[in-house]
């Protein structure tokens, strides 16, 4: 079940305890020796034997979404050097969120992480916490718990907990909104296309505690839309091709086909609206850069599994309980366009946004 992938070197072995035993009841310390073990199982494999300390990574979706995968590559770069083997877990809530499904996954999941006994376990986005961590795993000695990708509050799953903490994630709506103002003068209003997961109404949320707080974006928002299927995604994108000036892409992961009840690939949605849609398009997250998106500063999963990863290094090298962390948020956005796009669209991108993007799409 654990694999090392990708392998990693040998750890520091963790320095001893001391020479203070005689100082110390030997009751008192037998206490604070199953305390410290229990909170922390690695160490006994960390003092000597070799073994690689225990990573598991669940993941709400499936192996296939990009987004997984870069948070995979960001927990394996930020624990480089350790001595680590990993197992990987998906819940697939996109593709199949059904309640009564997702309750009885998230409670066989967590079965199976305490039966695997892990050193540090990373729950990546909303549907895990929701379904695994929070009932389940939350509030114990073990194991610990380092999140990334929640959308939520992080009091609607009651963290920190003494054995959780992570990374909040936040899409660039702002940001976004001003580089599309930038590359398009002309444009004065924004259209958002979400899907209706829970996941794309704590965007939502976000988005309008932003405004609340900062003012409006560099673009007024035209109107929200939300679609549970494919089908109404499509009307949705042909009625605005008359009324709004820019297309915000949000999410589009959870649409239904209304004929056969089937999640529609998110690859399919944006090829799809590629063929039809004549208006720019605004992303906010590292998916958009395989989806024909004309611009956007988009939020990285390889920067939220990163952050983790530095912080699951914490608990493992520091020996520092989670819930001892406090919680992050990424800040770091790409500046992405797509010159292919552009093209397509009759658009000239200014030389100085180009030179300024992390991603250049040719």
């Amino acid at each position: 079940m654990w694999a090392e992938e990708p392998p990693r070197s040998q750890s520091a072995r963790a320095s001893g305890f001391g020479q203070g035993l005689a100082a110390v009841g030997l009751a008192a310390l037998c206490a604070v020796l199953w305390a410290t073990l229990a909170a922390f199982p690695g160490l006994l494999r960390a003092q000597g034997t070799g073994a690689p300390l225990r990573v598991c990574i669940v993941h709400s979706y499936h192996p296939g979404y990009s987004w997984t995968q870069e948070i995979n590559k960001g927990v394996y770069e930020a624990l480089g050097g350790l001595n680590v083997s990993y197992s990987v877990l998906y819940l697939d809530a996109k593709r199949q969120h059904e309640l009564q499904r997702l309750q009885l996954a998230g409670r066989d999941m967590a079965r199976t992480i305490a039966e695997m006994e892990p050193d540090a376990v990373v729950a990546a986005d909303d549907a895990v916490q929701e379904y695994v961590i929070s009932p389940h795993l939350k509030g114990g000695i073990t194991p610990q718990v380092i999140f990334c990708g929640v959308n939520g509050p992080p009091d609607r799953y009651g963290y920190p907990a003494a054995n959780v903490s992570g990374v909040r994630e936040r899409f660039h709506f702002r940001e976004g909104v001003a580089l599309a103002k930038r590359i398009l003068p002309q444009a004065a209003n924004i259209a958002y296309l979400f899907d209706a997961s829970e996941t794309s109404l704590f965007l939502r949320q976000d988005m309008a505690r932003d405004v609340a707080e900062g003012g409006p974006f560099a673009l007024t928002q035209q109107s929200l839309n939300c679609a549970v299927t494919f089908q109404q995604w499509q009307r949705r994108v042909l009625d605005l091709q008359s009324q709004a000036d820019v297309l915000g892409m949000a999410l589009y992961h959870s649409l239904k086909d209304e004929q056969t009840g089937e999640a529609v690939p998110a690859a399919e949605v944006a090829e799809w609206t590629r063929t039809v849609n004549t208006k720019p398009t605004l992303g906010f997250a590292d998916f958009s850069v395989d989806h024909h998106v004309l611009c956007g500063v988009l939020e990285s999963g390889f920067e939220q599994g990163f952050l983790a990863g530095q912080m699951v290094r914490e608990v493992l090298v520091g020996r520092i309980a989670a819930g001892a962390l406090p919680m992050r948020v990424n800040e770091s956005g790409m500046v992405m366009v797509n010159l292919k796009t552009a093209e397509n669209l009759g658009l000239d991108i200014p030389y100085d946004v180009i030179e300024a993007a992390s991603v250049v799409v040719h």
